[in-house]
């Protein structure tokens, strides 16, 4: 039989083995699992004190879940990373990425094995089997829900590391602009999550008008922050956006801080670096305008 040749099923085995590789391409990496994982796990998290703080109003110690939002926050991610590894596994030994009903479906179940786990590690955090029927019908709905978004999430497109680090388009100056980045995201999200439970916070205080309109405006900040820095956008508009909504921290600096009032002063002068450090590594400069500058440099240093 001549090299040119071939039987017809060597062509069948080849179009299958192409199609198999395709499909574990399209399977994304272990490292875009543990991040989807974390992200979910920290969002799902922030729900548990903003519901308790929102179910309870009356209760005086919910001042202490603003405390322990880092901890709550820390725990959630940490549970999300198991997640992320199963859902991984589950997905490499199937060799493709699932649909979304079945990724939900598969986050479901991946969320039981890590609450069998859980409470034979800790069998004191094992639901109660004399709870109420609502109760129950209620920890069910939780636990589907919460399932099905980490499954939805898990091995989907949306890239969390990303959108942290995602600078301008063409890169330039590639590490700042990841550094900054990633630091003004992260520490806008975790503001905005700060801000959204001392807002409620104040609302169950009485007569703290002060205290509640001080809340009401830092959230708008955060929130506005928030679209400005993970919308794409041209940097013209994106430095305008920047300075409206950071002019009154600068007005606050000036005007309202008292010298005596250091801790507050040096955040907020930290801050606004950090927003001049994200705009300076993301600033555009025609490339007529650069070729002019250095011609001048070149010209004045040879002369």
């Amino acid at each position: 039989m001549s090299a040119t040749t071939r039987p017809p099923y060597i062509y069948g085995e080849i179009l299958s083995r192409s199609l198999s590789q395709a499909q574990q391409s399209e399977l994304p990496g272990f490292g875009r699992f543990i991040s989807q994982g974390m992200v979910v796990g920290a969002f799902v998290a922030f729900l548990f004190p903003l519901a308790g703080m929102l179910l309870d109003p009356e209760n005086g110690y919910n001042f202490l879940l603003i405390a322990w939002l880092p901890y709550i926050l820390a725990v959630g991610m940490g549970f999300g990373v198991g997640e992320g590894v199963l859902m991984w596994a589950f997905s490499y030994v199937a060799g493709q990425r699932p649909n979304a009903l079945a990724r939900a479906t598969l986050g479901i179940v991946v969320q039981a094995i890590l609450l069998v786990i859980f409470t034979h590690f800790y069998p004191e955090q094992r639901p109660r089997t004399t709870a109420p029927l609502k109760e129950w019908l209620i920890f069910i709905a939780i636990y589907v829900a919460v399932g099905a978004m980490f499954g939805l999430a898990s091995g989907s497109k949306f890239s969390p590391v990303r959108e942290l680090l995602r600078g301008t388009t063409p890169p330039r100056w590639l590490v700042l602009n990841g550094i900054t980045g990633f630091l003004l995201r992260v520490l806008i999200t975790y503001a905005t999550m700060e801000s959204t439970l001392f807002l409620i916070w104040m609302t169950q205080l009485e007569r703290n008008q002060p205290g509640l309109a001080f809340a009401a405006i830092a959230l708008g900040h955060c929130i506005a922050a928030l679209v400005i820095l993970f919308t794409r956008m041209p940097f013209w508009l994106l430095l305008s956006l920047a300075l409206l909504i950071n002019f009154p921290l600068a007005a606050l600096l000036t005007d309202v801080l008292t010298r005596e009032q250091i801790l507050e002063r040096n955040l907020v002068i930290a801050y606004l670096t950090l927003w001049a450090a994200f705009l300076l590594c993301r600033v555009s400069v025609p490339h007529a305008m650069l070729s002019f500058l250095k011609k001048e440099i070149r010209y004045y240093l040879i002369d």
